[in-house]
């Protein structure tokens, strides 16, 4: 079975290298490496041109998000017959027979799309994934964090984070594509709902190893990483939380069981917004409530509406320099 795996780059510099040496020295190392590039202003696309030559580069016009950007190249190994397409943060660093492992699953046990046991890399022996599970109530998505009992035996799950998701391709043509809407968050608890809602199986793979640079995406604006449980919400950054309160409404609308879910559904992330307003503005973090309110206003909009995220990132910008 042929591997293209996709890496979005977006002012990864300090990352980006780091990840794609590690493929490049793996056991079994990918059939193609695609590099999507989301208009970074760092240099980092123009490095990888000179440095990886055996790299496919795209770069985008414009900052499409981690969903689209991904998209980017996903149809770029759709388009070329790939049998699997793998997902990677540009933050991670993947062990030598990571991908073995993850080709091995596919060639032996047919599912939509893998995951891989995903170790914290600042703390080495700290799980951050092996497996996860979706609520059907509030369909907020869990990482599981234990070892798992068999280490080689892969093992169905229900959420699969896209810090490391490796699809079948027939299942992203049956399925889909990311969403574009979620612009960055999310995306990956909807393709997974999907999966299930078409009777698809999702498998974590123990035995393939990935190392994630946690504190990296934490610290970022823009990567996409579901948060490490010792990371307190009030410390994410405007962005963040505007597209996190913004896409828990959107995932609402489109899987909740019934009206009286999506109510329900609706009225809890109400709830949990005033709640969390009301923690912020004492605290001195005005932007941070701001951007709650902001984003929840925007996930009660239907259809959706492209998610603005550039005052957000000017904001930034303009604290960095």
């Amino acid at each position: 079975m042929t591997l293209g795996v996709v890496i979005l780059n977006w002012n990864g510099m300090d990352v980006t290298p780091r990840c794609l040496d590690s493929i490049l020295r793996s056991s079994s190392p990918p059939d193609q490496i695609v590099v999507v590039d989301n208009a970074s202003t760092d240099g980092s696309a123009d490095h990888i041109r000179g440095r990886y030559p055996q790299v496919a580069l795209i770069v985008n016009d414009s900052n499409l998000g981690f969903a689209e950007g991904n998209n980017v190249g996903i149809r770029y190994l759709l388009e070329r017959a790939f049998d699997l397409v793998l997902l990677l943060n540009n933050d991670t660093v993947v062990d030598p027979d990571c991908l073995r492992e993850l080709k091995r699953a596919a060639e032996t046990q047919p599912a939509a799309a893998y995951g891989a046991t995903i170790y914290e890399l600042s703390a080495p022996g700290r799980i951050w994934y092996s497996g996860g599970s979706i609520s059907r109530l509030t369909l907020e998505a869990r990482h599981e964090t234990a070892p798992a009992d068999a280490p080689g035996t892969p093992r169905p799950t229900d959420f699969i984070t896209g810090c490391c998701l490796m699809f079948r391709s027939d299942a992203l043509r049956g399925i889909g594509l990311l969403d574009r809407d979620f612009f960055a968050y999310y995306e990956d608890v909807d393709w997974c709902l999907r999966a299930k809602a078409a009777d698809e199986r999702l498998l974590y793979v123990p035995a393939a190893v990935v190392r994630h640079d946690v504190s990296h995406s934490f610290r970022r604006v823009g990567t996409r990483d579901h948060g490490a449980p010792r990371y307190s919400w009030t410390q994410s950054r405007p962005l963040v939380l505007y597209l996190a309160y913004r896409n828990r409404l959107l995932l609402a609308r489109k899987h909740a069981s019934g009206k009286l879910h999506l109510v329900f559904l609706i009225l809890r992330r109400l709830a949990r917004a005033a709640l969390h307003v009301a923690m912020l503005l004492p605290s001195g973090r005005g932007s941070q409530a701001k951007a709650v309110v902001v984003g929840t206003m925007a996930g009660l909009r239907w259809p959706p509406q492209p998610a603005k995220i550039d005052r957000y990132i000017r904001a930034t910008m303009a604290k960095s320099i």
